[in-house]
């Protein structure tokens, strides 16, 4: 694994799927890409790769009055046509000069930048050289606002806005939101100011202004842009380097107020930190169990400030490895005056599916989320079973265990046990019996390092009372307590949260399975500590589903109830069953048909059954 030493820029040491896309590959259909303005729908998706091209920090190069930024820009503009790069989007990380009181800073680098305008849509942030004093964010920072402020981005298609504005003139509008096209998909882009104060639940704040931009923008995907985030080797800075009030907020807190529980953000671009080669990337878990890949590049330490390297992000539609990823996005730092640098910290990529992350057929399923807690759910049970303590109950403790030699050197093992009641119904919130679910995820946090486990979908009923004695020692993952074949598996587990895919599982309790929750089987003896429903951060259950318009009928159908009484008991389930043997019964047959396969028959007497005992 590729890690650098860590120090920040004033030296101080720290199945296929038939997606829209693959539709219209397969009717011959292309669309060119659509206009980089905010456009007020999907566009038809795009065979061709389009590219979002970062500027690292320039406080050198304006410092030094060198030629690289213009010549930066110069190949922007010369190669965003989409014959060639097909550059969607640029975005620079902030430190745009080095001394904020030096006007020749500022213009020098106003004549490089000004090649993009009305080229192809771009931002700046403040980094903290923007201020007259360094790292003092009560000093002055109206150059910075003077050339790089909002007015200078007010007249161009794609500029939302700027803001929080409360009326103090060196603090209101530094952040910027853009809205663009690329690939036939809507992106906004957050252009946050270095350490960016306050809370997302104050607006006047600018993390609470960048929530109320994401809140008024649901369905586009999100690149966020903030000067100081991630430093090398990576890890988001825990603490804010701000010399005054110290207001800000450091990496890790934006990433957990404003980033984690935002699904649309898929990536964060940041600078500030240079020593060693000042690159540095990591995949991280958001609270939907998605992936956001984060990046730092800055490359100002280098012999004459690196040449003027830049990176390219290129979205490559058709290019991932796999048909839950089929797509890719590579990155590739490349300097007008040197070329490509192809070492692993410059030339690398991620695969993900387009479709699904950023909002063609995902976006138009209905999402509902499971945690104890959350929106008034109550419904997570879990527990742990030992077998060196095998009488007593621990569905009180705040974590559950997955280990094979518990306590160490024992042998014993540790089994962990998870259900969410409630799940299916026609309530707020549940998902409908006969749903087809599109992606079901749960998303943990482990609290130590381990060897993880397999997860089986659980065949006997339990609750957080019982013990590794009162379930017969153990649960035994052999097709009687537990399924034989396991739905995930976790692979090794790393401190922080990890998503599990259990849409095999969801799907089935939507389609009339029993829901009894998951045994986890330990892999190793290594063990692993995940958090529980009493715990600060429960597990949360995450699905997206297509409501079926068949199987339970019309609108007023309801899944199971035959009788048409609004509720699905035993008098259901022996209709049906006598329906089946051949007698003469009124019941509803679309309502019967639990399973929605156009027939009636024992299946649906089963999954009634099951339906009317996850009510009770």
């Amino acid at each position: 694994m590729r890690r650098l030493q860590a120090n920040d820029s004033d030296g101080d040491p720290a199945g296929l799927t038939a997606t829209r896309r693959t539709v219209l590959k397969a009717l011959g259909v292309s669309a060119g890409l659509a206009g980089f303005g905010a456009s007020t729908g999907m566009a038809a998706q795009s065979d061709e790769s389009w590219s979002v091209v970062t500027l690292p920090d320039t406080q050198f190069y304006a410092r030094d009055m060198t030629r690289y930024p213009a010549e930066m820009t110069q190949w922007i503009a010369d190669n965003h046509t989409e014959e060639k790069e097909n550059i969607a989007f640029v975005s620079h990380v902030g430190d745009v000069v080095e001394n904020a009181d030096t006007i020749a800073e500022w213009e020098h680098m106003d004549d490089a930048m000004s090649t993009l305008d009305g080229v192809v849509p771009y931002s700046t942030v403040p980094g903290n050289h923007d201020w007259e004093e360094n790292m003092e964010r009560s000093s002055s920072i109206a150059n910075y606002k003077e050339y790089f402020g909002a007015s200078r981005y007010e007249a161009r298609e794609y500029f939302g806005g700027a803001g929080p504005t409360n009326g103090d003139p060196n603090r209101d509008d530094l952040n910027t939101y853009q809205l663009f096209s690329a690939g036939g998909y809507d992106f906004l882009h957050l252009a946050l100011e270095w350490e960016p104060p306050g809370s997302v639940d104050d607006p006047s704040t600018p993390l609470g202004w960048a929530q109320q931009v994401l809140d008024e923008h649901p369905d586009r995907a999100t690149i966020l842009t903030t000067h100081s985030y991630l430093r090398n080797p990576p890890a988001r800075l825990d603490r804010v380097q701000e010399k005054g009030d110290k207001d800000g907020n450091s990496g890790q807190t934006v990433w957990e107020e404003l980033v984690a529980p935002n699904a649309q953000v898929f990536m964060v671009l940041c600078g500030h930190w240079y020593k060693e080669d000042a690159e540095a990337d990591q995949i991280s878990t958001n609270e939907s169990g998605e992936e956001v890949y984060e990046m730092l590049a800055n490359y100002q330490a280098r012999e004459d400030g690196g040449h003027g390297l830049l990176r390219q992000i290129e979205f490559q539609p058709g290019e991932g490895g796999s048909s839950d990823a089929p797509d890719r996005i590579q990155m590739r730092t490349y300097s007008p005056v040197t070329g490509v640098e192809d070492d692993e910290d410059s030339t690398f990529g991620f695969d993900l599916d387009f479709d699904a992350r950023f909002g063609s057929e995902s976006a138009e399923s209905p999402e509902t989320a499971f945690q104890q807690g959350a929106d008034g759910y109550g419904g997570t049970v879990d527990t742990t079973l030992y077998e060196s303590d095998p009488m007593t109950a621990f569905g009180s403790d705040e974590t559950m265990v997955v280990d094979s030699d518990e306590p160490p050197n024992s042998g014993s093992a540790a089994q962990a046990l998870l259900r969410f009641d409630d799940v299916v119904g026609d309530g707020d919130g549940q998902i409908p019996a006969g749903s087809t679910v599109d992606a079901a995820t749960l998303v943990l946090e482990c609290v130590n390092d381990g060897d993880g486990a397999t997860v089986h979908q659980m065949r006997t009923g339990w609750d957080d009372g019982d013990t590794w004695d009162s379930v017969g020692g153990g649960i035994r993952t052999d097709g009687t307590d537990a399924a034989s074949d396991a739905v995930a598996e976790t692979g090794p587990v790393e401190v922080g949260m990890f998503a599990v895919d259990v849409t095999q599982s969801v799907q089935a309790w939507v389609d009339g399975d029993r829901n009894l929750g998951w045994a986890f089987a330990p892999t190793g003896p290594d063990g692993c500590d995940l958090k529980t429903a009493e715990s600060d951060n429960p597990p949360r259950l995450t699905v997206q589903y297509t409501a079926s318009d068949g199987g339970g009928g019309g609108d007023d159908t309801v899944t199971g109830d035959v009788d048409g009484d609004g509720d699905v008991d035993e008098e259901d389930v022996e209709a049906i069953q006598r329906s089946v043997a051949g007698e003469d019964v009124d019941i509803d047959a679309d309502a019967a048909d639990v399973d929605g396969d156009g027939d009636v028959d024992i299946g649906d007497a089963i999954g009634a059954r099951n339906i009317s005992e996850e009510g009770q």
